[in-house]
C-alpha cells in the first residue's frame, strides 16, 4: 500500500514539477520579449539623434571619434537583442516563412546599401554588381542571413579593406558570396564556425563585441528554408549561401 501511495505521490510531483518548468519558460520568454522591446526603442532613438549630431557638423575630430565608437556600440547591443529574439524563436515555435517571387537582386543592393554606412567608419568598400533576378524565396529569412553574413565581414576586416558582394546564378541554386578583406579563419576552428556561443581566435577589428551567435543563427536559418552556408579562405573570408531554386505553385 505504502508503494502505491509512494508511486502516486512521486507522478503527482512530476507532473507538477513539470508545469512549473513549463510556466516557467513561459514568463522567461515574455520577459525577454518585454526587455528586447524596452531596451530596443530608446536604443533607436539615440541612433536617430547622433545621426542628428552628424548632420549638425561642426564637430572636433575628437567629438567625431567618440561618436562613431557611440554608434558601434548600440549597433552591436541592437543586433545582440536581435539575436536573442532569434534564438528564443529557434528554440521555442522556430521561425515561419513565407515564400514569394522577388528580385533577389534589388534585395542585395538594398541591403549592402543599408551597410555602407557602417563600412565606411573603417574605411571599408563594399562592392556589388546588381544583376536582376527574379527569385522564389523567403524574403525576410534572406534578409537577416545576409545581415548577419555583412555585419561579420565589416565587423572582421582591417581598416581600408574591401568587401565583395557575388551572386551566381546557377541552373538548380543560387549562390551569393560574401568575401572580405580580413585575416580569415584557422583551419582548426573553421569546423567550429556554425555552433553556439563560438568565440574564435580571429578578433574583431573595431572594438566591436561578438556573442557567438550570428552565424549559427544565419545557418540554422539557410537551413531552413533548404539552403546552407559555406565557408573557405580566400585571401580573407568567403562565405557562400546557397539558395535552391522553389518552383512557384
Amino acid at each position: 500500500m505504502n508503494l502505491i501511495l509512494n508511486k502516486e505521490n512521486s507522478i503527482s510531483s512530476i507532473e507538477e514539477l513539470q508545469k512549473l518548468l513549463e510556466q516557467a519558460e513561459k514568463d522567461k520568454a515574455a520577459l525577454l520579449k518585454i526587455v528586447s522591446h524596452d531596451l530596443r526603442s530608446p536604443m533607436n532613438k539615440i541612433f536617430a539623434l547622433m545621426g542628428l549630431f552628424k548632420m549638425a557638423g561642426d564637430m572636433t575630430e575628437e567629438q567625431q571619434v567618440y561618436l562613431n565608437k557611440m554608434e558601434v556600440s548600440i549597433s552591436d547591443a541592437l543586433n545582440r537583442l536581435s539575436n536573442l529574439m532569434d534564438l528564443r524563436a529557434i528554440e521555442g515555435q522556430g521561425i515561419d516563412t513565407l515564400y514569394e517571387t522577388f528580385d533577389l537582386g534589388k534585395l542585395l543592393k538594398k541591403i549592402v546599401d543599408d551597410y555602407r554606412i557602417p563600412a565606411r567608419r573603417k574605411e571599408i568598400n563594399i562592392s556589388l554588381i546588381e544583376e536582376p533576378v527574379k527569385f522564389n524565396a523567403d524574403r525576410q529569412s534572406i534578409q537577416r542571413i545576409m545581415d548577419q553574413l555583412l555585419a561579420n565581414a565589416i565587423k572582421f576586416s582591417p581598416t581600408k579593406s574591401e568587401i565583395r558582394v557575388e551572386l551566381d546564378y546557377r541552373e538548380n541554386d543560387v549562390l551569393i558570396h560574401v568575401i572580405d578583406g580580413g585575416y580569415g579563419i584557422k583551419e582548426e576552428e573553421q569546423q567550429e564556425l556554425f555552433k553556439k556561443f563560438t568565440i574564435l581566435s580571429t578578433r574583431p577589428t573595431g572594438g566591436e563585441s561578438s556573442s557567438g551567435l550570428g552565424l549559427f543563427i544565419a545557418q540554422w536559418m539557410a537551413m531552413n528554408i533548404g539552403g546552407e552556408i559555406s565557408y573557405n579562405n580566400e585571401n580573407g573570408s568567403r562565405f557562400s549561401l546557397r539558395l535552391p531554386k522553389v518552383e512557384v505553385a
